[in-house]
């Protein structure tokens, strides 16, 4: 700040003499060190500007200052662009470097400002170079991150070197004095002679606005930007060299603001203010990327294209040639279009151009498999882009991350395990997921280990339960398969005693002795490969170099080296605490089968035990409600006696309601009821005790979800979108509820994203098994499969309008009067009161004096036809329709015959309604409502909260009235006042 001050004091000392205003005096000391020194900048108002002056003055400031400071801050800023690393899976930053990196460059950008400084002391200010270095010092300034500054440096450009008039007072900025009274403008006119132009840059003022602007979005102050780029775009005097810029700025603001069409537009047309070739084929690939976040893959297909045609970067030239195969969706199915797409990747992989990026081609294949659901092809795909990965690449960890969320999802919990251990945490490139993956790795090392004792202990109690002669061969086939793996002969499985491993007479082979034969150890072929196996199975594959023993330790230090076994599945190291792995031996076998009565029962405790910490690990840490049921189910049935039958009930039953599976959990209740009539465990379910207050995280989680649920439901999906995103990278998937990803999915297929739909939806259907929610996800997959097709069947059917004469008979039949037969009636009757339906009981006298004294405009006439309403508050209108389908399926299955139209009306902004018509009376429409009322929050619309909607029923005349008045508070105490035992009142 102090060079600053120093600086805009040596320009006013200039301006005081030269261009000052009069009754304006000042009083600027010089530094001591000055004091009796004449500097440049003070001969500006005591000698003459003639032209060899002017020469001199402007040769060295260009040569001496400006040349060699500019120089300097571009060999900064191109370092700060060698150290960015670019990840090209992700949304590219806007630009390919970062302030927080330029100001580490601390040094040289205090070396341009002092430079700077030095030039506007040192020389005359009336040289044509000064508003030039005014800017440098502001940029300099900006990459230290030093904003405040930065702009008041720009300001101070935009200010001093302002349009003057003839007595060199400053026209007032934004005038119309400089067009001749017919237009406003903040810029400055370049229109300059030939030979100015020819010796000096063009004025550094207008550029002062685009850097201005920067800093204004460097500061987050959008706004002020967006003003400021409005005010330029109309400027008559804002130079055409400098559009391409103030494009590049506006494509900067809607990134900021996402929107990534009118971003990919702008940037489009600042391509020509890209540095080099490299940095035009990057804003090309970015390009692609927003035309991809906005839908349009044609667009995004030509700009990856160009990108991959353009670039001399080949990590960036695979991965625009990768996006563009990815765009490629064709007017056909979509598994067509995803087939051509792999089998391009494929035909990649088997060119040698592309061998370095095997793991990159591998990894897309993968994400496009899993895209058509074909997850068994996805985890190849992944395991091969593993098995090519390269050091530390970032495509190692992101694949064992993937493949550890799909075994997750398919509930194959080992493997899982055994893919996020394989994950080196220290790699920046999975950062943003590491909260979820520490989460994940907790939670399955309490899983994992209960699993696997699990499995050890059955088997080796089926060993147990063979007769001794199975057994035995069992044994054998076991260690030669071992064997055979350490690459050992299998002349020794057998020691004598029946093969279980006990001492014979048998001599111990010397190694070095041939027995006789008179060869040497080395010329003796067996004996040798005898030692070259024996050495392998003791200390495994060993470098010919020297010091291998360090080396290794060396290795293993090196953080995501690619050794041997890292990239396999089960690649993680064992830990520091690991016992030696002994010899595999029969009678090591033998002596971990429980084959004594004692040895069995610890076993069975041992999956006992095992069973009910897997059901409570399952059901609080991952949490898989249906695996755990499933665990405690087998504890129940395994060990009908054992102790923890009580608490295994009780952990089913919230499972059930958090399945929202309420028949099965009643079932439980009733269960524990029955056979522990006393059980502390009623109470609690009965009473459950106060919010859980040793779960802080897991209450604030569930609230904030719900809060997304609300913001989806309500038609926010902006917001509910960048909340969600961030509540899952803080807690995976732990918290999401089949509703919350219900309707997620509907937001996405009604604008058109159908395969984050589906993704959506398969994961409703694979966590959420034999729910309701999970049935609906089905359906909703189903027909959405059938998009395309269904869409172009209604887009050709041929629909004739029926000629006026068939009309006007049809509207004549419907209008003719229907004879009265009381016969017919009578039968109505009758089948009325044997149908069940609800019959509306009179008032009584009370009842009749509250509808006397209750005024209305509506009047009350059950007789009448009548609709059942769904009233829905502060619901999107995505969801309206949905629910409004949700009822057309349930109609169509539950009242086959019946002829029940649905219809929607917006009442108001908050208020919306889903009418159903079609019943002959108020008594019809109440026995509907009492079997669609109870079935809507289980069946119908169980993504709905219950607090966003309720039914009422009214007619036609009503309905009318309602219309016009939009008073549904006034509608609903009607109803309760005339038929509270179905519409109470609100309390």
């Amino acid at each position: 700040m102090k060079r600053i001050v120093t600086s805009v004091i040596c320009f006013c000392f200039f301006f005081l003499d030269g261009f000052g205003q009069a009754g304006i005096d000042y009083d600027l000391k010089k530094p001591d060190k000055y004091e009796n020194r004449t500097l440049g900048y003070e001969k500006t108002t005591e000698t003459k500007w003639k032209l060899p002056r002017e020469f001199i003055q402007n040769t060295i400031t260009h040569y001496n200052f400006y040349f060699n400071t500019n120089n300097k801050l571009n060999e900064i800023l191109a370092r700060a662009k060698g150290q960015f690393r670019e990840d090209y899976t992700q949304l590219l930053p806007f630009y390919n470097y970062s302030l927080e990196t330029t100001s580490k460059d601390k040094r040289n950008l205090d070396s341009v400002i002092d430079k700077v400084n030095s030039s506007i002391l040192l020389r005359d200010m009336r040289n044509n170079w000064a508003d030039n270095m005014y800017m440098l010092m502001g940029r300099a300034y900006f990459y230290k991150n030093n904003l405040d500054s930065a702009h008041i440096l720009f300001q101070f450009v935009n200010y001093a070197f302002a349009p003057r008039d003839k007595d060199g007072y400053p026209l007032p900025i934004g005038s119309n004095q400089e067009e001749g009274g017919n237009a406003f403008s903040v810029s400055t006119n370049e229109k300059e002679n030939i030979v100015k132009k020819s010796f000096s840059q063009p004025p550094s003022r207008n550029e002062s606005f685009i850097w201005q602007i920067r800093t204004y979005f460097q500061q987050e102050k959008l706004t002020r930007g967006a003003v400021l780029i409005e005010i330029l775009k109309q400027d008559p005097n804002f130079p055409a060299r400098l559009q391409p810029a103030l494009h590049e700025m506006q494509a900067l603001w809607f990134y900021k603001i996402k929107q990534w069409d009118s971003a990919a537009i702008y940037l489009t047309k600042a391509l020509d203010n890209a540095n080099d070739q490299n940095e035009q084929a990057r804003w090309e690939y970015l390009i692609g990327q927003l035309y991809e976040r906005s839908g349009n893959a044609p667009a995004s297909k030509a700009w990856y294209e160009k990108s991959s045609t353009h670039t001399l970067d080949p990590a960036l030239a695979v991965y625009a040639r990768l996006n563009a195969i990815r765009q490629n969706r064709g007017q056909g199915a979509k598994g067509d279009y995803i087939q051509k797409n792999v089998d391009a990747l494929r035909r990649m992989a088997r060119k040698e151009i592309y061998e370095p990026y095997l793991d990159i081609i591998y990894f897309v294949a993968a994400e496009m498999e899993l895209e058509r659901n074909n997850r068994s092809a996805a985890r190849a795909d992944f395991k091969k882009s593993i098995q090519h990965a390269t050091g530390s690449g970032s495509n190692r960890d992101r694949a064992f991350l993937k493949l550890g969320w799909m075994f997750l999802e398919d509930k194959m919990y080992p493997e899982a395990k055994y893919a996020y251990d394989s994950i080196n945490v220290s790699n920046p490139f999975i950062a943003d997921s590491l909260k979820v993956l520490l989460d994940r790795k907790q939670a399955l090392s309490h899983i994992v280990p209960q699993i696997l004792l699990i499995q050890r202990q059955d088997s080796l109690q089926r060993i147990a339960a063979m007769t001794p002669e199975e057994r035995e061969a069992y044994i054998k086939k076991m260690i030669r398969a071992y064997r055979k793996q350490q690459g050992l002969s299998e002349e020794e499985i057998s020691g004598g005693s029946g093969g279980y491993g006990f001492k014979t007479n048998t001599a111990t082979t010397d190694m070095f002795n041939s027995g006789g034969t008179g060869d040497w150890y080395f010329y003796n072929q067996s004996l040798k490969a005898k030692g070259y196996n024996d050495f392998k199975s003791k200390w495994g594959n060993r470098p010919n170099v020297d010091n291998w023993q360090v080396q290794s330790m060396i290795n293993k230090q090196v953080a995501g080296a690619n050794q041997p076994g890292s990239n396999r599945l089960n690649g993680a190291e064992s830990g520091p605490g690991a016992p030696p792995v002994k010899e595999l031996t029969a009678q090591s076998l033998l002596d971990a089968i429980p084959l004594t009565p004692e040895k069995l029962k610890k076993s069975k405790d041992s999956v006992e035990n095992a069973l009910f910490s897997l059901g409570k690990a399952l059901q609080e840490y991952i949490p898989d409600y249906q695996n755990a049921i499933k665990t405690y189910d087998s504890l129940e049935t395994r060990f009908p006696d054992t102790r923890y039958f009580q608490e295994a009930l009780y952990n089913q039953y919230f499972c059930y309601i958090h399945l929202y599976d309420s028949l099965n959990a009643a079932r439980i209740l009733a269960l524990l009821k029955q056979k522990y009539s006393s059980s502390r465990y009623i109470s609690l379910i009965e009473n459950p005790p106060k919010g859980p207050e040793d779960l802080p995280v897991r209450t604030q989680a569930t609230r904030a979800y719900e809060k997304v649920y609300e913001n989806l439901i309500e038609g926010h999906f902006d917001e509910a979108a960048a909340e969600k995103l961030k509540l899952d990278s803080m807690y995976g998937e732990k918290y999401w509820t089949p509703q919350l990803l219900y309707i997620e999915a509907l937001y996405y297929i009604h604008y058109r994203y159908d395969s984050i739909g589906k993704v959506t939806l398969n994961k409703i259907i694979s966590k959420y098994q034999g729910t309701t929610m999970a049935a609906k996800a089905k359906n909703i997959l189903r027909v959405l499969n059938e998009r395309e097709r269904i869409e172009n069947y209604l887009r050709n059917l041929d629909i004739k309008r029926m000629a006026e004469d068939s009309i006007t008979r049809a509207a004549i039949a419907n209008t003719q009067p229907k004879k009265n037969d009381s016969a017919t009636a009578k039968q109505a009757v009758v089948n009325a009161k044997d149908s069940g339906q609800v019959v509306i009981k009179k008032p009584d006298s009370a009842q009749l004096k509250k509808q006397a004294l209750f005024v209305s405009p509506y009047t009350w006439s059950p007789d009448k036809p009548q609709s059942v309403v769904l009233v829905m508050t502060k619901v999107d209108p995505v969801y309206v329709t949905e629910s409004k389908n949700a009822f057309d399926r349930y109609n169509r299955e539950n009242f086959y015959g019946k002829n029940y139209e649905t219809s929607q009306l917006s009442l108001n902004d908050s208020s919306k309604m889903m009418i159903i018509h079609g019943f002959d009376n108020a008594s019809a429409a109440l026995t509907y409502l009492d079997k669609a009322g109870n079935a809507a929050p289980r069946e119908i619309i169980p993504w709905l909260p219950v607090n966003k909607f309720y039914f009422i029923m009214i007619d036609d005349q009503n309905l009318e009235i309602l219309k016009t008045n939009k008073d549904l508070l006034l509608y609903k105490k009607f109803l309760s006042v005339y038929a509270p035992d179905k519409f109470p009142p609100a309390k």
